[in-house]
């Protein structure tokens, strides 16, 4: 019996030893769980995570264009020092907030007025090669005037030159200003500027169609005159001017600028418009032939700012808005 009760002890002992041995086991395998999904903290991960260093802007600026001369113009640095060969280009660089990037300007570059504060490197035809090189430009650009000779004479020094003698519409002068801001990395405030732009086109647009005309004005617009004439023929950039306004011009079938004075007599405008600051107006009152005109005769030889009209940049559509208001004073309203 004593036998009994001593085995039946040591079973309940060896129970217990094995309960608690395996309440033991259960603790070291949570807590050993726990030390693996704990996230890690080892000096060798966060080395690796840190290695890598950012790109800086610059690191990351690479563009491409291809220019009007066929030529791939590649940066991949955005360029401090900038050159213009054209009133437009001027214009365009500007308005994309890219003055102070400017180191050299033509002599026709007047808009804005504080660029004239800038080096002269003469006209835009044939600039002064020395002059720009002199300047140390990253970028020089260029648009309708300027030489193959100038642009190749640069370009063998290796400077980087944009040709973009783009169309003569609107939609060339849309090109031109987004091209200006790839090379220079404002591709945001270029499409800003073109989208201004076309809303103000779409916006003419609506307001002639609102006044439901039942024939369009004869419009000449007026370059020279005396002993030859130059007019805005159908191709050029003025003429698709004075179709988006609203009128017909009477130089229409003309191709450049030249015209004869039995086609402008012929054509018998209602309106002629002239650039102001050159005093035509005046002049063509007192003049042979153009005093006999019906349009001079009626008073309705009007002025309008020749430079914004005739530069291919973000104030033609202002330029454009302001012929149709010449040549319907109804919109002005």
């Amino acid at each position: 019996m004593r036998n009994k009760k001593a085995l039946k002890g040591k079973v309940i002992s060896l129970l217990l030893v094995t309960f608690l041995m395996s309440l033991l086991l259960v603790g070291c395998g949570s807590k050993n769980q726990g030390d693996q999904t704990a996230p890690s903290t080892s000096p060798e991960v966060s080395a690796e995570v840190t290695s890598q260093p950012e790109q800086t802007a610059d690191e990351a600026f690479n563009v491409t264009i291809t220019d009007s001369t066929g030529t791939e113009i590649t940066l991949t640095k955005k360029p401090e020092r900038i050159v213009s060969l054209a009133p437009s280009t001027t214009e365009i660089l500007c308005a994309l907030g890219l003055e102070d990037k400017m180191v050299g300007r033509t002599k026709y570059c007047n808009y804005p007025e504080s660029i004239t504060a800038l080096p002269e490197v003469g006209g835009t035809s044939n600039p002064n090669v020395e002059a720009i090189v002199d300047l140390n430009p990253d970028l020089v650009v260029g648009a309708t005037h300027v030489s193959e000779e100038v642009i190749g004479k640069l370009r063998e020094v290796g400077i980087n030159v944009a040709f973009l003698n783009e169309q003569e519409n609107f939609e060339g002068t849309y090109s031109a200003i987004e091209k200006v801001g790839m090379l220079t990395g404002t591709d945001e405030k270029a499409a800003e500027v073109v989208a201004e732009m076309k809303q103000k086109v779409a916006d003419l647009e609506i307001a002639l169609q609102g006044l439901n005309l039942t024939e369009l004005p004869k419009v000449y617009y007026a370059t020279g005159f005396g002993e030859s004439d130059y007019g805005a023929g159908g191709d050029t950039f003025i003429g698709e001017i004075i179709h988006l306004a609203g009128a017909t011009n009477i130089a229409q079938e003309i191709s450049g600028w030249s015209i004869s004075k039995e086609q402008i007599a012929d054509g018998d405008p209602d309106i002629i418009i002239v650039p102001s600051g050159v005093n035509m107006a005046a002049d063509m009152a007192t003049t042979d032939f153009y005093k006999d005109l019906r349009a001079v005769k009626e008073g309705k030889v009007y002025e309008i700012d020749g430079d914004s009209i005739s530069r291919q940049g973000p104030r033609v559509a202002d330029a454009l808005v302001e012929m149709a208001q010449k040549i319907h004073p109804e919109l002005a309203k």
